[in-house]
């Protein structure tokens, strides 16, 4: 049997009996690869006799597999295929620090969006969220496997992820039908290029469902099932929880729900937590990247940076709050605010996360129940993240990071974007900044490809190539005569060494 690098296989047993759901995994499966190096893996019950485990390759070659541990005899103990050939770029990791890589080495550049409560739509909501998100090039959703409650929910599921026994969820008792479901939503996203971030828990539920009452121990029980069963798909993330501090547990709770994850995840996926009002301590080691909520740091730069300094850890800005009309304050963005918000939080050497909140027809909002895009920033963020993935570094990063005036990004000395800012002045004399850390600086007699990116209009234009030819010491200049920009115009500029173009 022969499999492709980077796909998830999946085994599936026939038992004995039902095994109650628990700490415990009811079967573990050891993949050997013939290198020797071996991977134990922890299956899942999926309703009546039936059990399965779901194994992510990341290395070519023959591999063996064998039942480890199992309470009851299963009908499939061992076997064997071949992993050949290659499909997708596999799971997403933290690189170079700030920024991320697919297990390939390809860079991951999340420009994100937000839909909570999408998975417990019914259809059209449910498949417009997805085409609509794919047509605007959005790589990564944040949603939540608990129902949402409160505020603009006007829908509820009809499935739940537990059976009740004695008045209150037991998570002994997965409902299968609700995991499979979310199990295809996931595979789904992954087929439309979009990264699974996935809320484990959600601070929205406010007693309507009762899933905010769960123990420590029944966390850990549900979480371990659900890590069981997504764990294998290249494209998934975790978050512990949306704005966690409005749950009110103490932040040793949350750490060790964290370490959890991070030990029983055997494919390292990112990992964070995500605020309300207080940050996390996002220097724990199990966070691989800080999810932030911030609207502030985004109005101008040389805020969000300092986040880099505070965590030396990839940021992501996952909420800077929303393109929309609803009353709330968070949710009154207009397009070009929101646009704008997303360049500056490039130019800091961060990511950022889309949101609407226009009213829909059901009452609801986007950003809680999903359905088709209504705004006119996301074809300007897929505009963005088109200028991101044609790069030819790892990542942008602040140069002169504390007293650059115009808050150059880049990565020394291949390629530089320079922000001017939502309305651009008349001219610009090509200068690129020089920092103070260890990294190759540029040289005089250096040549650069100039780009004028339009980010509200969608226009890439070449103004010329130019050398270096006036050197300082904190900049670098080519030419003494400035070069004409759209004036008034949302404008970046692209410095490219020509060498790389």
């Amino acid at each position: 049997m022969t499999h492709a690098l980077y796909q998830p296989i999946e085994l599936v047993f026939r038992g004995e009996s039902a095994v109650p759901v628990g700490e415990a995994a009811p079967v573990t499966v050891a993949f050997r690869h013939a290198s020797g190096d071996e991977i134990s893996v922890d299956g899942f019950w999926d309703g009546d006799t039936t059990y399965r485990a779901r194994f992510l390759p990341e290395t070519r070659g023959s591999w063996t597999w064998e039942v480890a541990s199992s309470p009851t005899p299963l009908d499939l103990t061992s076997g064997s295929f071949d992993v050949e050939g290659v499909d997708g770029h596999g799971p997403v990791r933290v690189a170079e620090t700030f920024h991320f890589a697919h297990a390939d080495g390809t860079p991951f550049r999340p420009v994100g969006a937000t839909v909570y409560n999408w998975i417990h739509q019914d259809e059209p909501l449910v498949s417009d969220t997805v085409e609509s998100l794919a047509e605007a090039r959005f790589n990564k959703l944040r949603f939540m496997v608990f129902p949402q409650a409160g505020g603009s929910v006007e829908h509820a599921p009809a499935l739940m992820p537990f059976e009740k026994a004695g008045g209150r969820w037991d998570v002994a008792r997965p409902v299968p039908a609700f995991f499979q479901r979310l199990d295809d939503l996931v595979r789904t996203l992954g087929e439309a290029g979009i990264e699974a971030d996935v809320l484990i828990l959600n601070a929205y539920d406010r007693g309507v469902f009762g899933l905010n009452e769960l123990t420590e121990e029944e966390d850990a029980i549900y979480t371990r099932y659900l890590v069981s069963r997504l764990a294998a798909f290249p494209h998934v993330w975790w978050s512990l929880c949306n704005e966690y501090d409005q749950l009110l547990r103490s932040e040793d709770r949350w750490d060790r729900l964290g370490e959890l994850v991070a030990a029983i995840d055997p494919y390292d996926h990112p990992r964070s937590i995500h605020n309300w009002m207080h940050i996390f301590d996002n220097n724990r080691p199990w966070v691989t990247h800080a999810s932030i909520q911030n609207g502030s740091v985004t109005e101008s730069p040389g805020r969000a940076r300092t986040y880099r300094d505070a965590y030396y850890k990839p940021i992501v800005l996952d909420e800077i709050k929303y393109e929309g009309d609803t009353a709330a304050r968070w949710g009154q963005l207009t397009a070009q605010e929101l646009v704008d918000r997303f360049w500056i939080s490039t130019i800091e050497g961060c990511y950022a996360s889309h949101g609407e909140s226009f009213d829909t027809e059901s009452g609801s909002l986007h950003i809680v129940e999903g359905g088709r895009l209504r705004g006119e920033s996301p074809a300007r963020l897929g505009f963005l993240r088109g200028i991101l993935d044609d790069l030819v570094v790892p990542g942008l990063n602040p140069i002169d990071k504390w007293d650059d005036p115009e808050y150059g990004a880049g990565w020394a000395p291949k390629q530089y974007v320079i922000y001017l800012g939502a309305s651009a002045p008349a001219s610009w004399r090509i200068r690129i900044p020089i920092g103070h850390a260890d990294e190759v600086k540029p040289q005089e007699g250096d040549r650069y490809a100039v780009d004028l990116i339009d980010t509200w209009n969608m226009t890439i234009t070449r103004a010329g190539t130019f050398a270096l030819d006036e050197m300082h010491r904190d900049f670098a200049f080519a030419g003494a005569e400035p070069i004409a920009i759209p004036e008034g115009e949302a404008i970046a500029v692209r410095l490219t060494r020509a060498d790389l173009v």
